[in-house]
């Protein structure tokens, strides 16, 4: 427009001198004043502007600020006000009037000309919407949403105070055109649109109808704002396009969550890295590239060397700071395109691609573990950690992401028995385990609704009298294919396919059946039965329903069941363990250390009364006729048990010379094949039968 008719009404008491500049601007030709409240006859047919004076003579005249301007249609209202009556303008604007200038401002040429513009392209898109379009847009105006409205050259003509406060926009701050083109031009990535028709306001402008698109408002002054907006064309009566509208509401903080939770769902919360879900989908999507490519892959399977030793003697913040340190150096250490994660515990996987000749996987394996294995500063310790690598190539090692990785899993534990601190590639003598592997991990996924697990049980008996008083359960698995299976064949299986609670929890039902069943029909209400627990056990609070339902169900006394833990350090486990064993010890069961003597065994563990007895592991028994250590070793044990009232049974007893020199030590339980091979129910109940009638088990023999 290269100019602008103006009419002004009021009596210039507090306009006169903005009246003058004006007069002077070569954008606007003044046409008349009037102080009265109503356009001139004489300006009525070519006025495209009417400036409004807002103050007594209003008031004065009897009529109510909205009706004048309603009586001044069709033509575009400005409001004139002074700064100190500020509210005055925005008040006309509420009533009808398309903007309002102070007049004691000074006010560019540039802007002033701005809001005539404005004005008019306001009061013209206005004119040609229909009466329930004007009542949708001013119902939208004091809605808590955002609303924006444009004309279809994409002119922003009216933004509502639900919009300004979200935005940060002040109430007389009205956005140019490069505002308009540049909103919420950023998407829910962080990045450009790069196509300019896709962004809010140009959509809905374009006469597109949508909902629900995330886009970012993003000013220099201000940090991102994450919107939801919703958008539509608007039309004229002739369903022709005249402009959009959209509707938007600030969604940072929930994105924010959102965010936070899928990170934690794709991300380790100790060290940053990809968790295991995560980097088996970057890993199928690498697999994919090689494929396309014909180019090699690799899968480092790293596992740090006597992690545990550190966290028994260190603690557990030292064992996880060194586990941070850990991931820190494998991502400062690959090159860009490599990937790491961690797999779980002590364990970690890296993903090369690009690298040429197989050999450099090795060169990149050697690498990592020098670097790896350099000294770590944690705090006031010094600690040093070696890993076992093993390495995976696609596709000689496996054609998929899972494979891969079970591949340099498997080769990973080969390294470890050949001493650890050393990689070992993948080979085809190791693909037939991995085979064996598999097909044993799809048949326990089975194995419990095929009913194909059983339970053997090996007696215990009292040193002193000779008497059996308990027993220990054993799991087993009749495969269809491999026949009976011990726990060492597929134990590891259920572990680290996660399905070893409910195996466990078949056991401690099957377990607590059967003993409640014996101690019925034999009245032995003091028979007793061990069940050995997998550390993962511990992490879930299941393991303590599991048991507590087993006690309900069987009304069984809670001293009669003993659970058997691996790791003796108990005092220092992390809270959801510790409170998982308090929890079970609150139902009355009994706490057992196994493998006694084996381990590292954290002695505020006994001492707090946190176990009520502990099992001598086998290899102290075994050689025990003439290996003076062992010897030593057992009867120190048993000394120390008896002075914490801390029950001891021996575990591998196989000669006369150890259960007599066990006796010698008054150690109170012993189980091995001297006394009985675990065996199943039906023998214990003969067994048990033969007990009764005053048959002791070691003079019957051996079953």
């Amino acid at each position: 427009m290269p100019g602008h008719s103006i009419v002004y009404l009021g009596r210039g008491e507090f306009a006169t001198d903005y009246l003058s500049k004006l007069a002077t601007l070569p954008c606007c030709t003044m046409l008349t004043r009037s102080a009265a409240l109503k356009l001139p006859e004489d300006a009525a047919f070519v006025a495209d502007i009417v400036l409004l004076e807002i103050g007594p003579t209003i008031a004065q005249s009897g009529q109510s600020l909205g009706s004048v301007i309603q009586s001044l249609k069709p033509y575009p209202v400005v409001a004139l006000t002074r700064k100190e009556h500020e509210h005055r303008g925005i008040t006309a604007v509420n009533a009808g009037a398309e903007a309002y200038i102070c007049v004691d401002d000074d006010v560019a040429v540039e802007a002033q000309d701005a809001v005539f513009d404005h004005a008019v392209q306001r009061s013209h898109l206005k004119r040609r919407l229909s009466d329930t379009d004007m009542t949708v847009l001013s119902i939208l105006k004091d809605i808590n949403d955002g609303v924006i409205i444009v004309d279809s050259a994409g002119h922003v003509l009216d933004i509502n105070p639900a919009a300004r406060s979200i935005l940060g926009l002040g109430p007389r701050q009205q956005p140019d055109a490069a505002w308009g083109q540049t909103f919420c031009c950023v998407d829910e990535h962080g990045d450009n649109y790069r196509n300019s028709a896709a962004l809010p306001l140009a959509r809905a402008r374009n006469g597109e109808k949508f909902a629900g698109q995330v886009a970012i408002y993003r000013t220099p002054e201000q940090s991102d704002t994450v919107l939801s907006v919703n958008g539509q064309g608007l039309f004229d009566g002739n369903r022709e396009r005249i402009g959009g509208v959209i509707t938007f509401r600030d969604i940072t903080e929930l994105s924010r969550k959102t965010s936070a939770l899928e990170n934690r769902a794709q991300f380790d919360e100790l060290t940053g890295l990809a968790n295991r879900s995560l980097f088996t989908e970057q890993l199928a999507r690498a697999v994919g590239r090689s494929q396309r490519k014909s180019a090699p892959l690799a899968v480092l399977f790293i596992d740090l060397d006597r992690f545990k030793s550190i966290n028994d003697t260190l603690g557990h913040d030292v064992g996880d700071a060194l586990l941070c340190d850990v991931a820190k150096r494998l991502k400062s250490n690959l090159r860009i395109g490599d990937f790491t994660g961690r797999w779980g515990g002590d364990e970690f996987l890296v993903c090369l691609e690009d690298f040429g000749e197989a050999s450099n996987a090795a060169a990149a394996a050697q690498k990592l573990m020098l670097v790896l294995s350099e000294k770590y500063e944690i705090g006031d310790s010094e600690v040093y950690a070696t890993p076992s690598i093993g390495i995976a190539m696609y596709p000689e090692s496996g054609d998929n992401a899972e494979n891969l990785i079970k591949a340099a899993d498997i080769a990973m534990y080969e390294a470890k028995k050949r001493g650890g601190d050393r990689f070992q590639y993948y080979s085809s003598a190791l693909n037939t385990k991995l085979a064996q592997r598999e097909e044993l991990e799809v048949g326990l996924r089975h194995a419990l609704v095929r009913d194909e697990f059983m339970l053997h049980y090996q007696p215990r008996i009292d040193v002193a009298s000779g008497r059996l008083i308990g027993l220990e359960a054993l799991l087993r698995w009749q495969h269809p294919r491999f026949g009976l299976l011990a726990p060492s064949r597929f134990l590891p299986i259920l572990e680290s396919s996660g399905l070893i609670h409910s195996a466990g929890e078949w056991v401690i039902a099957s377990a607590m059946r059967q003993l409640a069943a014996w101690q019925r029909h034999f009245e032995l209400p003091d028979l007793s039965i061990a069940i050995n627990l997998s550390p993962q056990q511990l992490i879930h609070s299941r393991l303590v329903q599991a048991v507590a339902k087993s006690l309900s169900d069987t009304m069984l006394d809670p001293g009669c069941i003993e659970l058997e833990i691996a790791d003796g350090d108990i005092v220092h486990k992390r809270t959801s363990e510790l409170e998982t064993v308090r929890a079970l010890r609150k139902l009355g069961v009994r706490i057992s250390l196994d493998h006694f003597g084996t381990r590292d065994v954290s002695f505020e563990s006994l001492d707090k009364g946190f176990v009520d007895s502990f099992v001598l592991d086998q290899s102290l028994i075994s050689d025990i006729g003439e290996n003076n250590s062992h010897q030593r070793i057992v009867r120190a044990a048993i000394a120390m048990a008896q002075g914490l009232d801390i029950e001891v049974a021996a575990e591998g007893v196989e000669t006369m010379t150890q259960l007599e020199f066990l006796k010698s030590c008054n150690c109170d339980l012993a189980q091995g094949f001297l006394i009985s091979k675990p065996m199943q129910p039906e023998k214990v109940s003969a067994i048990l039968r033969s007990e009764i009638a005053g048959t002791n088990l070691l003079a019957r023999g051996m079953p």
